[in-house]
């Protein structure tokens, strides 16, 4: 009876061994399959000719009392970043302050291609946003520029903003896109910018339907009697006002449609997609997830190019997992901060608005932003 019960428990054993050594082979194949897809995302800027580079010329700094306002009441004090790991679950808690962001402040490019499969040559970069991270006070900032601000590129002569990335990779070869958008972005803002995101709306889609689709509250009735499809023709688009869940090609018309408003109001739209992407992620506890990432990796490779490198990505996901939406701040060069321009030129943003929209995106300024 005793030889019995140990043969039970042997097999058992047996069998659970082997249960884990084929889950944990399992998560090792999907790791190593994930680092490879990630590293086919991974680019290297280049390094733009020094002599090449034109020199801003330095701007005076605005009156504390026009960046500022008014004296403000004092502000509540702002939970760091353990504090608010502390509300988290003991094992994101664990991983983040493990992987704790090594930089206090970083700021990325995010940019958007709507490149087709036959393109062959580089494209313009129609959705253009700035996220600013600020590690130790948990605040996350996103910046949107219109593409079709008129800009002074880094290395001469000028034109629309989302230009840059085809010139750069057109006139300084691969790794030139990333380099021009990032050093012209920067030189416009005054402010450096680490990294870059560029991701292809078909990946775009690819990241929508990985998660389940989205819920995004629309505030205003959209119609868009000539929406452009990808074989150059047009359709009719609407959305009616509320809360509507959308899967990733009614996401995608959402945040690209603009004849309905403008420009500007597609800005807003890309804010507040990004933002109902980020919340489902955290919803569905994807950020804590190692099984089945070659899943996401996989389906997005070929879409996405960064220049993060494989320790950023994990300290950003590591943070992500603790920040509070409600320290999600959304800004935008909008169509007041403007001016009109002529001769085949469209419109600069003004020096003084873009300082003072700036500070507010830094922090350095105290801020009402919200999340409309």
């Amino acid at each position: 009876m005793l030889a019995s019960r140990r043969r039970v428990l042997t097999g058992a054993a047996l069998i659970i061994s082997l249960i884990v050594v084929a889950t944990m082979l399992r998560i090792a194949f999907e790791w190593r399959q994930a680092l490879i897809d990630i590293d086919s995302m991974i680019v290297t800027p280049a390094t733009l000719p020094t002599a090449a580079i034109v020199q801003p010329t330095a701007q005076p700094p605005l009156p504390l009392d026009e960046i500022y306002g008014p004296p403000p009441a004092p502000p509540t004090p702002q939970p760091t970043m353990p504090e608010v790991a502390a509300v988290n679950p003991p094992e994101a808690t664990a991983t983040a302050e493990a992987l704790r962001l090594s930089r206090s402040e970083l700021n990325i490019l995010l940019l958007g291609t709507d490149a087709r499969p036959e393109d062959t040559s580089p494209t313009r970069t129609d959705a253009i946003v700035v996220v600013h991270i600020a590690r130790d006070t948990g605040r996350v900032s996103m910046l949107s520029i219109p593409r079709d601000l008129w800009v002074s590129y880094p290395t001469g002569g000028e034109g629309r903003i989302n230009a840059a990335y085809a010139i750069g990779e057109n006139r300084f070869g691969p790794g030139g896109g990333a380099a021009l958008a990032k050093s012209t972005v920067s030189k416009l803002l005054g402010v450096p910018i680490d990294y870059f995101i560029l991701i292809n709306f078909e990946g775009f889609k690819k990241i929508i339907d990985l998660i389940g689709g989205i819920e995004i509250d629309v505030p205003r009735p959209i119609y868009d009697p000539a929406y452009p499809t990808e074989d150059y023709g047009t359709i009719e688009v609407s959305f009616a006002a509320g809360r509507q869940w959308m899967d990733s090609e009614r996401a995608l018309i959402y945040a690209r449609t603009r004849h309905a408003d403008s420009d500007f109001g597609r800005n807003q739209r890309q804010q507040q997609v990004l933002m109902a992407i980020f919340q489902r992620v955290r919803d569905r506890g994807l950020l804590q997830q190692i099984t089945s990432l070659d899943d996401y990796t996989g389906a997005l490779r070929g879409y996405v190019t960064t220049d993060l490198n494989h320790r950023m990505m994990l300290e950003l996901a590591s943070f992500a997992r603790v920040v509070d939406s409600e320290n999600i701040l959304r800004y935008a060069i909008d169509s007041s901060s403007i001016v009109e321009l002529g001769g085949g030129a469209t419109f600069r943003v003004q020096p003084q608005a873009l300082r003072r929209i700036v500070a507010q995106f830094t922090g350095e300024a105290v801020s009402t932003a919200g999340g409309e």
